[in-house]
């Protein structure tokens, strides 16, 4: 089994065991990484799912969202056939300019509780390296604004990443690099 996030044969997720940390300090580095904003938020809807509008998940996106350009979004995308779409609706409903969408999940796996760590890990190697890595298994896309491959010569600037739990429990963050 393959997990195929944000694909339209998406059926599931594949389970992955795995650690990340992030170290955050604060004085500048080389290919320094500035935190600009976080969110956490969560609802009473089911054991497992979340509500069918994911409205935490919509609460916490407008405020890390709304009036920003972000070059690359980092959504939870399961790979569920009832998940991803209802995801991309959220963002879609906000106030921002998203220029690309990676879904490390069909590279690495679902890692339970460490999934959205392990995304924002993701997301700063991407900063770091000024691009994504390609989404192979990304054939037929449930949006025509996913691409398998990124973009050439897209700037990095701005990224955000989203957990979205078990039962509605959520969490954002936006990252900028602060190296050209």
């Amino acid at each position: 089994y393959r997990g195929l996030p944000l694909d339209v044969n998406r059926g599931g997720f594949m389970l992955a065991e795995m650690g990340a940390a992030v170290l955050i300090e604060k004085r500048p580095t080389p290919h320094a990484i500035e935190l600009v904003d976080t969110a956490i938020a969560a609802e009473a809807n089911d054991m497992v799912r979340p509500s069918p509008d994911m409205a935490s998940l919509h609460h916490i996106a407008s405020q890390l969202l709304d009036k920003r350009d972000i070059d690359l979004l980092h959504p939870h995308a399961t790979g569920t056939i009832e998940h991803d779409p209802i995801e991309l609706d959220v963002y879609k409903r906000c106030d921002v300019n998203i220029n690309d969408i990676y879904a490390c999940k069909g590279a690495i796996g679902h890692g339970l509780g460490t999934a959205g760590l392990a995304s924002l890990v993701i997301a700063c190697m991407c900063a770091r390296a000024n691009q994504r890595p390609p989404m192979p298994w990304l054939k037929d896309p449930i949006d025509a604004n996913i691409k398998a491959v990124a973009p050439a010569n897209m700037p990095l600037r701005t990224q955000a990443i989203f957990a979205a739990g078990f039962a509605g429990h959520v969490a954002g963050a936006v990252l900028r690099s602060l190296t050209d």
